[in-house]
């Protein structure tokens, strides 16, 4: 059976999509009289026939095109349930729906992807779905009006951010850029018309009349008209705010600002008529900057709210110690001072702002302060958030739900099919399983304590220098425990330093420093004339011992040849081949990104090996030659211990081999 037949047999299958269609489909897959494809090819095949089919249907702009989504999203999710179909196929079929739909449509169909959240956010969906979901929402955002589509926008974002978990740094505003494309269109001094600057009394709107709110007429003239909007390029991008000339300009403008809100108070006035307080709202979506609605903007309650709450951010950004700053981004104290009024000020217009003045102003501080814990949050590099139980002894608390613990048995079994160790407590189990095997992982050069020859008498011998006229009972060889680590690190070095003499020597010092004079005067004597440097005649002293210390000397060459031949073969031991990369990397596939987390690359690093390299195997042989080239220790034991984590058994045998 050739593979177009195997198509258009599931196109067949396909056009009634039900329970016994899965039926019908698993047993076309699995039939052995097929063509012989393995199971990714099969997979490849469904999803492309399946797309390619629902395509059809959509273009023909069905009269129930919402069942027909709906249909199709819960088909497909059964499809990969049943390991028929790639992970990401849900996804991939909605994204086909949206792009050749209209937006009134989209918005409708959007309520299959709300409802199957939970669904997607499943391990099995999550990890090879997430960015397929991310553009399809992206798109849709860049096809949506912010200001007529406010509702879909709001709901797309409102679902990301269920989707997402709360650290996902996809989502955030890692280095606290500012919008700077969102510019505020207002008259200029060479284009403003005077003739505009009087509203007659006849224009106000018969709904203005009846607002809760009176106030006083403001004279909107041209310099308050252009120190009003001016400050919203200030809101845009308060980095301005850091240089000297804008700052002078920023305070200028603001104080008349709020001299003027203080001068033209508003009053509550209490309302006869029974109507929802959900009718009296209003909503800007975008400043609407004609003068002849100035007077009344600065009248309205939410638009005077507005400003004062951008003052607010605007300030708390200035003094707030933000990672991503520039190092000349810093106020003066003179600054610091001008800030801490204008927000006295503020709150004091707040407060003194009906309905609900001082309420709303409690409300603002609280989301100030959770931004302050935002801002530290991101600083200290967005580390993974959990949930901390209530620590209080007050009989009020409710007291938190039990864990359920897995069965000892299953926990024993789960580990030992995954090569681990369970010790009972999580502690010594996370230490014990952090190596393959333990006591080889000891023998490893970072267990390595041993201090080299130079340095741990580097001191000493400079001690013995007569010039610097120390005192014995302050030479570290008269230290017991400096001549007890000394020992022991010249019984490492070589036997010969043990080696009977015609000289017996009774003291530890005195032995101490003859050693030390034999082996660092040679060793300081070969560096000198390896750089052509002379050496000082009054440490002759220092060339005789080299004569009476050829014989270790030697031995010493030696082992130290020995020990540089050692080092080379384990390290070329450790080091792994191309031929076993090319193989692993064919066992990882699809799977590459999972261990690229685990190996602690950031997703910019995954989705720059995504643009370089097209095939999952040509990415998973580029994340390991990188990984082997530019990691600290990278020992085929410690993939290994990844490998079998993610449940990449056969990738890990291949190196265990």
């Amino acid at each position: 059976m050739s593979v177009s037949s195997f198509r258009e047999e599931l196109k067949n299958i396909l056009k009634e999509p039900n329970t016994t269609t899965i039926t019908s489909i698993k047993k076309i897959v699995h039939d052995n009289n097929y063509f012989n494809l393995s199971d990714a090819d099969r997979r490849s095949i469904l999803d492309q026939v399946l797309r390619c089919y629902v395509l059809d249907i959509v273009l023909s702009k069905p009269p129930n095109l919402y069942d027909v989504c709906n249909m199709w999203t819960s088909f497909t999710i059964e499809l990969v349930r049943n390991e028929m179909s790639t992970a990401i196929m849900p996804v991939v079929i909605l994204s086909d729906m949206f792009d050749v739909t209209t937006m009134d449509v989209c918005e409708k169909m959007f309520d299959h992807v709300e409802s199957n959240v939970n669904v997607l956010k499943e391990p099995q969906f999550f990890m090879a779905c997430k960015n397929n979901l991310l553009r399809m929402c992206n798109d849709l955002l860049r096809r949506l009006s912010r200001s007529r589509n406010t509702v879909f926008c709001g709901r797309i974002l409102l679902f990301l951010a269920k989707f997402f978990p709360f650290s996902e740094r996809s989502g955030l505003n890692i280095v606290s850029e500012f919008n700077l494309e969102n510019v505020t269109e207002y008259l200029d001094e060479n284009h403003f018309d005077q003739t505009e600057e009087e509203m007659p009394e006849d224009s106000i709107p018969e709904n203005e009349a009846k607002s809760d709110i009176t106030i006083e007429k403001v004279n909107v003239d041209k310099n308050l008209y252009l120190k009003f909007w001016s400050l919203q390029d200030y809101f845009r991008n308060p980095n301005q705010c850091y240089k000297a000339e804008h700052w002078k300009l920023f305070i200028s403008h603001t104080d008349f600002i709020f001299s003027t809100f203080q001068s033209h108070k508003l009053e509550h006035v209490n309302r006869m008529d029974n109507e929802s307080v959900e009718q009296n709202m209003h909503y800007f979506p975008k400043y609407l900057t004609n003068i002849k609605l100035l007077e009344l903007q600065l009248s309205d309650v939410n638009f005077r709210r507005y400003i004062l709450i951008q003052f607010l951010l605007l300030f708390q950004y200035l003094d707030a110690p933000v990672k991503f700053k520039l190092d000349n981004f810093k106020i003066k104290p003179d600054q610091q001072e001008w800030i801490k009024n204008s927000i006295t000020t503020i709150y004091e217009l707040i407060n003194n702002t009906p309905p609900d003045g001082v309420r709303f102003s409690e409300v603002v501080k609280n989301i100030l302060q959770r931004e302050e814990q935002w801002n530290k949050w991101k600083n200290d590099g967005c580390p993974e958030v959990t949930k901390r139980l209530p620590t209080s002894d007050s009989s009020d608390m409710p007291a938190p739900k039990r864990r359920l613990r897995r069965n000892l048995g299953d926990v024993i079994k789960n580990m030992t099919a995954n090569n681990k160790v369970f010790l009972g407590d999580p502690e010594l189990t996370k230490l014990w399983n952090l190596k393959p095997d333990n006591l080889e992982a000891c023998k490893g050069p970072e267990r390595d304590f041993l201090p080299s020859f130079d340095s741990f008498f580097q001191e000493a011998f400079e001690q013995l220098d007569p010039e610097l006229c120390i005192e014995s009972q302050y030479k570290k060889v008269n230290d017991g425990n400096f001549g007890w680590r000394a020992l022991r690190l010249l019984a490492r070095k070589s036997p010969h330093f043990f080696a009977q003499s015609n000289n017996p020597i009774h003291k530890l010092s005195e032995y101490l420093e003859n050693m030390i004079k034999k082996t660092m005067s040679k060793e300081k004597i070969s560096i000198n004339q390896g750089s052509d440097k002379h050496v000082s005649p009054n440490k002759e002293f220092k060339k005789e011992s080299v004569i009476e210390s050829e014989e270790v000397d030697i031995s010493e060459g030696i082992q130290d040849e020995n020990e540089n031949e050692n080092n080379i073969e384990v390290e070329d031991k450790n080091k792994i081949s191309k031929q076993i990369i090319d193989q692993v990397a064919a066992k990882i596939g699809e799977k590459w990104n999972v261990l690229a987390e685990k190996l602690g690359y950031q997703p910019d690093e995954i989705e720059f090996v995504k643009t370089i390299k097209t095939t999952p195997l040509d990415q998973a042989t580029y994340l390991l030659e990188v990984w082997v080239e530019d990691a600290e220790n990278p020992k085929p034991e410690n993939l290994i211990y990844i490998l079998e984590e993610i449940q990449l058994t056969e990738a890990a045998d291949i190196l265990k081999s």
